[in-house]
């Protein structure tokens, strides 16, 4: 792969199309996480210090990141077996060596065996399969619209500017998961300019809003895919246990006999082990990690108060938005997630994470040192916490 010099600059659109067309899952998810937060860097110095969709963005990729690179399991198995951290940390370092061996990548040799054997890592490889696939379809079609944006309007144009236009004139008309029109009305947000503090802020907060509906729209296929991750061949255990058992025996009547008899069993420790991964799976899909190890549950309701300036909504747009995220005849303000499957409860927490986070001035941190850059750039997997 051919080495990228890193850069402070803002993504250009041919970056953002670079990126998309990497192969390596684990090299395009560190690199979209990389480019979000220079893009989120780029519509900051235009709208203040009050997060953008990228900036979020920045740190949901990077989270994805440890699904990606099954992680997760590591970390959840480490709190199953409540093992003492320097002993586990032998188990991390060699998994992140099979991880830049290609544990996960269906083009290396490791991948494919691991691919071809039906077992724990099953339910594992699909839901890395679906994370990576979700990370890059929304980097592709947003990201893209992102660095357009910031290449076609240079700082100070007017909403009523040609550059403007022309730039909402390259968003499909319609509503999610074809459309663009909340993206259209999304940056028109973005674009409008405000002296007054409150005002901006809930500018930007209904322009993240926008987009992160769309966003989660497109989204909901490869979201239940990864949650519902299970290994798929059931019908083959008993062929594939009896070869185990018998390596040089041949398909025929005989054959077919014994291995309807071991399919019992061996579904039987399929179903437990899949049952076992995938509510590891789920566990681990269900956190978001921000700056200053802020881990934050999905599943239990989001109690960080609101900016001073989003308390109190005088957006009439904006009002009506946020009541459309809270679930009917609510009797309380819980926003977490209990099906995170569920497009409206996804909603609903991401409404009450972006309104009670805009104002963190921590997220727009880098999500790596200038070393793992360079790395990732060069097409290495960085060492150290990623």
């Amino acid at each position: 792969m051919t080495s990228v010099k890193p850069s402070n600059d803002a993504p250009t659109v041919d970056e953002v199309k670079r990126i998309s067309a990497i192969t390596d899952p684990v090299i395009r998810n560190l690199r979209i996480t990389e480019c979000y937060s220079r893009l989120s860097a780029a519509i900051g110095k235009r709208t203040g210090p009050c997060a953008n969709w990228c900036t979020f963005a920045t740190w949901a990729s990077k989270q994805a990141g440890q699904t990606i690179r099954g992680e997760d399991l590591l970390d959840k198995f480490a709190a199953l077996s409540n093992r003492d951290t320097d002993l586990f940390h032998p188990v991390q370092s060699f998994w992140a060596w099979l991880v830049r061996r290609g544990l996960f990548r269906p083009d290396t040799r490791l991948g494919r065996l691991v691919h071809a054997i039906h077992g724990p890592l099953d339910a594992f490889e699909l839901s890395s399969d679906a994370v990576a696939r979700g990370n890059k379809k929304v980097f592709e079609e947003i990201g893209l619209e992102f660095a357009r944006y910031v290449e076609l309007c240079p700082p100070g144009v007017t909403i009523e500017s040609d550059e403007f236009q022309s730039f909402q004139n390259g968003l499909r008309d319609g509503d999610p998961p074809e459309g663009q029109g909340r993206l259209r009305f999304a940056f028109q947000r973005y674009q409008l300019q405000s002296n007054d503090r409150i005002k901006l802020a809930q500018n930007i907060l209904m322009a993240n809003l926008q987009i992160g509906f769309h966003e989660q729209t497109r989204l909901q296929p490869e979201i239940r895919e990864a949650l519902e991750a299970a290994p798929a061949a059931a019908d083959e255990l008993g062929w594939l246990a009896l070869k185990a058992l018998f390596p040089g025996i041949r398909f025929g009547r005989p054959a077919q006999l014994i291995a309807a008899l071991l399919h019992i069993p061996a579904s039987r420790f399929q179903k437990y082990v899949g049952d076992l991964t995938c509510r590891i799976v789920t566990n681990a899909l269900m956190v978001l990690t921000l700056p200053r190890e802020t881990l934050l549950d999905l599943h239990r309701n989001l109690e960080v108060p609101y900016p001073e300036s989003l308390i109190h909504v005088d957006d009439e747009e904006l009002a009506q938005f946020l009541a459309f995220c809270e679930p009917p005849n609510r009797t309380d303000d819980d926003c977490g997630a209990r099906d995170w499957s569920d497009l409206s409860q996804r909603i609903h927490f991401i409404a009450h994470l972006f309104r009670a986070f805009q104002e963190s001035p921590d997220l727009f941190g880098a999500p790596f040192t200038a070393e793992q850059v360079r790395a990732l750039m060069e097409g290495r997997v960085p060492t150290g916490k990623l």
